[in-house]
């Protein structure tokens, strides 16, 4: 009983204890953290802000009290992040604010604070990107300095002289210590330590030598960024190739020999019965696996061009490789040539090394056994390989323990010893070559440095990396440009008995000349080694530069690299005695070194902040509340909104039951890469969401496509080889916002979070996704942008007229408007419509959403004279001749090809340089007048028909209605989103109009935003036009929508921006794609000829049978 009763009082302490804490822990988060938070703008205030702002603030409140201090900096010395976000990033959204007395009743909006969810944000201002609050989601890309960091760069005045003018007066001396305080913090931050900076260890042990058994130091060399790192690595690291030939009636015996193993197996003492071999050849590897950047794919061109191969593997395969995996691939990696068929021992033997690596142990034909008989190899070759790992995947932050792959990798080294023997029966007497094997390991922490502790020395088994890159600027945003290259030093032995090239007699002329060849060759491509030919690929040669040689010749072919080991004298000793590299100095002419020496403050900026550790947990905290709220999307039919990729996708059903800060330790790097797709399955290609993301208010930024990481990106769809082929000759290459091919995507979308991320942009993006693209069960409503009405009894042929005509003779510049123009009956394009460009430099054709100034210079052609008349403020008319009689080496130059939208398109440059010079004059940008000649594009335009559309993009017609622009004008209206709009500010070629237009109005707006598109865009359904003039009659067939971009933007009239885009995707989205207005094109079944077309023809609209998406 009395045990019972102590039972049951102690459960009820403990349920009172656990009461009273959690009432304690919401009680004090609702006083830490409400005080600081207050909604900002999400919209204007008509547009419906109050209850978002109330929702967002308590999804704000939980998230804090489940994450705790391991978001927001609270414990640093820089403070709470909502405390200094805003003022060090002004251009960033800011966070969530309350003031001090918080009622819900009573939310206090501060003027240019916006924190969106989608809807609409008025704007100041011509050009609302110079004053609209951005979410910056791309911090694997780049992170962003903030104002601090910028100022102390920019307020750093010292004088500072070229490193190189050492001795020069202290502007250089006080270059080289800022420099070397930079070089410190870089170390100290990677865990490299001043006592393990390294040092040469002499045999004898000399006094004050410290001997580093776990890391002997790294060396560091300044970069422009992780690529440079990783190309320098490529051209200096020692690719070899050597080919091991036995001489005539002779063969070689392979002995192999596992320089870690203590014990020789059975297996690998038994003899195989195997064709006589007659030559070797072995190769250096480079390993890396499929998960690796472009860049360090790109090292494979250099390997492969000095002989070595490469492999590329699976991480699971690189994750549970042992050692005598590491040394099938090697073995895989030589080739043999064979004699005929006869029995022959390939012998395998444990490796007792002296510090001269000679082993003990003799080898004979039948059998091995321990001797006496000892013998010195004649020659050591050695054979590096490079294994390159990613630290933390740039894809979608999937983060491996590498610890025991590069163990087994260095555990494998191992040697194999060649004889050459004559007959079956005679023993072998030649003096063997030995062929050493070594794996050097490169680590890519790029990525993972930006929001993770990297220690270096402790990274990977045997005292860190051989090789490590990174990039700075994705640590703390600036200086861009400079990065930073880690080379493990070697503990060199050094025989205290050799000379010094100073203590020996000057050699002469001749002799540096013979030392030069040495040095620059390495060793000679032949040696005969008792009945073996040994052919060895030379050593490349490399640029060398300002600052990087102890000493060179001008008129000799010697130079000696710094830090290089390599002196006259010692190049007459041969070599391959060490199995260490030397990469010598890497750094070539004057050094960033204004650029170094600001470094100190990005790393006092990261410390400011808790250093690392709370940098990861505060970015990783956002990464897992993110990845929560995208597993919590489903349309209405069940199906899941997202798709997740790597290690995220594991993760997500764990992520509901996290509620404390320890167990975000063991989640992926705070990278999350996914694709979103329809209610019916259907995928939604990354290029719409990146181009509505832009659109959103505030606007999104992420990153699209495969991110430089072709294998990840491969592994997580899935494509085969096959697919991606077929993908690229249908046209598509990387970077291309085709987001869908073959109804498969072609790369996916990317959010990164950084140490400047706050709770609102992962909000914004989650809120985003929910509202634009999750299905509430209007199953049968269709698609924004979409249409489904049908022709009927009801629905008879639609009479408009024609309300104005523009054409356009340069593309991109002022419209011509005309009152009656000829048109081509066939093609529909009006006569000298976009049949001229401005091109630039490159040779692409100039935009107006680019060039807004192409505004101000308006065309006009006289067709009585045969003349292109321009004219623009401030400069003469410019007079073109027309006419093929005019076409003199003045007028026509030469033949090109023009790029117009990614297409290429046939033109000759005209008006010579008198138009040249008159368009450069008024853009300000170098520019030639280009002419379209053919029709011969690389692009396949909407219609089938290959007939001449000059320099237009897809068909040679655009209308629109002057119903639909009255529709988006009382959208712009409604909204409070800026100016309202004019036809021009389309480009069309003809705008018709109807004499009762159905008005616009808050209950138009938001039936037309449910999908009926039939009043606010009336052109969108119909199939085929027929004009009728007073002469002529002329049928035009609808051929697709036209697809919008930024020009639509720019104010025709003063060359301002504006919000327009953004109003038409409010309601004119479909798949990835804001339309407005209609192609048309002629009937090519009829013969060719011109009718006139008039403003104020009559306009028969036949409409298309829709039944939508």
């Amino acid at each position: 009983m009395d045990c019972f009763l102590t039972t049951s009082i102690f459960a009820i302490a403990i349920a009172i204890v656990t009461t009273l804490w959690h009432w304690i822990r919401r009680r004090w988060w609702q006083w830490r953290w409400p005080k600081r938070l207050s909604p900002s703008l999400y919209s204007p205030p008509q547009a419906k802000s109050t209850n978002s702002k109330l929702s967002a603030l308590s999804a704000k409140i939980d998230f804090l009290e489940r994450f705790g201090s391991s978001y927001g900096y609270v414990n640093s010395r820089k403070g709470f992040i909502d405390d200094w976000r805003l003022s060090e990033f002004p251009s960033l959204i800011p966070p969530l604010k309350l003031e001090p007395h918080f009622h819900k009743q009573k939310i206090i909006l501060r003027e240019k604070e916006g924190h969106g969810d989608g809807e609409n944000v008025g704007t100041k201002g011509n050009d609302p990107s110079a004053f609209e609050s951005e979410v910056y989601l791309d911090y694997a890309g780049s992170a962003i300095p903030s104002r601090t960091l910028l100022s102390r760069i920019s307020r750093q005045d010292q004088i500072l002289a070229n490193p190189h003018s050492q001795g020069g007066g202290l502007a250089s001396d006080r270059t080289l210590k800022l420099m070397q305080l930079s070089k410190d913090e870089v170390m100290q931050h990677f865990g490299i330590n001043h006592e393990t900076f390294g040092i040469d260890v002499l045999d004898n042990g000399h006094i004050g030598v410290k001997k580093h058994a776990s890391c002997p130091g790294y060396q560091l060399v300044f970069t422009s960024g992780a690529t440079e790192s990783l190309r320098l690595i490529a051209e200096r690291f020692p690719w070899s190739s050597a080919k091991i030939t036995a001489a005539q009636k002779s063969h070689i015996a392979l002995s192999n020999v596992n320089r870690s193993s203590r014990q020789l197996s059975n297996t690998q003492a038994s003899m195989h019965i195997s064709k006589q071999i007659k030559s070797i050849q072995v190769r250096s590897l480079l390993l890396y696996p499929r998960n690796v950047h472009t860049s360090v794919i790109g090292m494979r061109h250099v390997a492969i061009q000095r002989g070595a191969r490469f492999q590329c593997v699976s991480v699971d395969e690189l994750l549970s490789a042992t050692s005598e995996w590491f040394q099938t691939l090697i073995r895989g990696s030589m080739s043999f040539e064979y004699l005929e068929e006869k029995t022959c021992e390939i012998k395998e033997a444990e490796e007792k090394k002296d510090e001269y690596g000679v082993h003990p142990i003799s080898r004979f034909r039948a059998r091995l056994e321990n001797t006496s008989d000892e013998k010195t190899p004649r020659e050591t070759i050695w054979v590096h390989h490079l294994l390159v790992l990613p630290l933390e995947c740039n894809f979608g932050g999937d983060r491996f323990d590498w610890t025991n792959t590069t163990k087994m990798a260095r555990q494998c080294c191992f040697s194999s010893y060649l004889d050459c023997h004559g007959s079956h029966s005679e023993q072998s007497t030649s003096i063997p070559i030995r062929i050493c094997h070594k794996w050097h390991i490169l680590l890519d922490t790029a990525k993972a440095a930006s929001t993770c502790a990297v220690d270096l020395p402790n990274l990977t088994h045997g005292g860190g990396p051989d090789l490590a890159v990174v990039s700075f600027y994705k640590m703390f945003g600036a200086p861009t440009g400079l990065g930073a290259l880690f080379i493990k030093k070697n503990q060199r032995k050094k025989r205290s008995g050799n000379k010094n090239v100073e203590t020996r007699t000057r050699t002469s002329r001749s002799e540096a000349a013979e030392a030069a060849t040495k040095i620059t060759q390495g060793i000679p491509k032949h040696n005969i080694s008792d009945g073996m030919t040994v052919v060895k690929s030379l050593s490349p040669r490399h640029f060398f530069g300002g600052g990087s040689v102890d000493v060179v010749l001008p008129d000799e072919d010697f130079v000696v690299p710094r830090n290089s080991n390599i002196t006259a004298s010692s190049a007459r000793q041969g070599s391959g005695v060490d199995e260490n590299i030397d990469f010598g100095l890497m750094v070539h002419g004057t050094e960033h070194f204004r650029g170094i020496a600001s470094l100190v403050y990005g790393f006092q900026e990261l410390d400011g902040l808790g250093g690392m550790k709370a940098i990861s947990s505060h970015s990783t905290c956002l990464a897992v509340e993110f990845v929560r709220r995208l597993g919590a999307l489903m349309h209405c039919n069940g199906k899941p909104v997202v798709q997740l990729y790597g290690q995220w996708k594991s993760y997500q059903d764990k992520l509901p039951g996290i509620d404390n800060s320890n167990a975000i330790r063991c989640f992926p790097g705070p990278t999350v890469a996914f694709n979103i797709f329809d209610y019916d399955g259907s995928l939604i290609g990354y290029d719409e969401a990146s181009r509505l993301a832009s659109l959103n208010f505030p606007p999104i930024q992420l990153r699209t496509g495969c991110f430089c990481n072709p294998g990840a990106c491969q592994d997580a769809i899935p494509l085969t080889d096959a697919e991606i082929l077929n993908n690229y000759t249908s046209g598509h290459v990387c970077g291309d916002p085709r987001g869908i091919l073959n109804g498969k995507p072609t790369g996916a979308i990317r959010v990164s979070f950084g140490k400047d991320s706050i709770w609102e942009d992962m909000d914004v993006l989650a809120r985003f996704i929910e509202k634009v693209f999750v299905s509430r069960g209007e199953a049968s409503i269709p698609s924004q942008g979409t249409n489904e009405h049908k022709n009927s009894a009801d629905d008879p042929d639609i009479i408009m007229k024609i309300d104005s005509l523009f054409l356009y003779p340069i593309k991109s510049c002022a419209a011509m408007t005309v009152n009656s123009w000829p048109i081509d009956r066939r093609s529909g394009r009006f006569a000298f419509d976009r049949e001229f460009a401005l091109v630039d430099t490159s040779g692409s054709a100039m935009r107006l959403h680019a060039y807004p100034q192409m505004s101000s210079i308006h065309p006009v052609i006289d067709l009585s004279t045969n003349r292109l008349t321009v004219s623009a403020p401030n400069s003469e008319d410019l007079v073109v001749s027309l006419g093929n009689s005019d076409n003199t080496t003045e007028n026509l130059l030469s033949h090109e090809d023009i790029q117009v939208c990614g297409a290429l398109c046939k033109g000759s440059i005209w008006g010579g340089s008198k138009a040249s010079e008159w368009f450069s004059s008024v853009l300000g940008v170098r520019c030639w007048l280009a002419r379209h000649l053919s029709a011969d594009k690389t692009e396949n335009v909407v219609s089938d028909d290959n007939r001449q559309y000059a320099y237009c993009n897809e068909a040679s017609v655009l209308l629109v209605s002057q119903q639909s622009i009255s529709f988006l004008n009382s959208v712009i209206n409604t909204r409070g989103m800026g100016k309202l709009v004019e036809s021009r500010h389309f480009r069309p070629n003809i705008v018709v109009s109807r004499s009762s237009c159905e008005g616009g109005g808050d209950h138009v707006i938001d039936r037309q935003m449910e999908g009926n598109q039939k009043v606010s865009n009336p052109e969108d359904s119909w199939q085929k036009i027929t004009i009728t003039g007073s002469t002529d009659e002329i049928d035009l067939n609808a051929v697709g929508k036209c697809a919008r971009c930024q020009m639509v933007d720019v104010d025709p009239s003063s060359g301002m921006k504006g919000n327009t885009l953004r109003a038409l995707a409010q309601y004119r989205r479909d798949r990835g794609k804001v339309n407005f207005g209609t192609f048309f094109t002629g009937n090519k079944s009829i013969p060719e000829g011109k009718v006139l077309l008039e403003k104020g023809s009559e306009v028969r609209a036949t409409s298309i049978i829709l039944e939508g998406n």
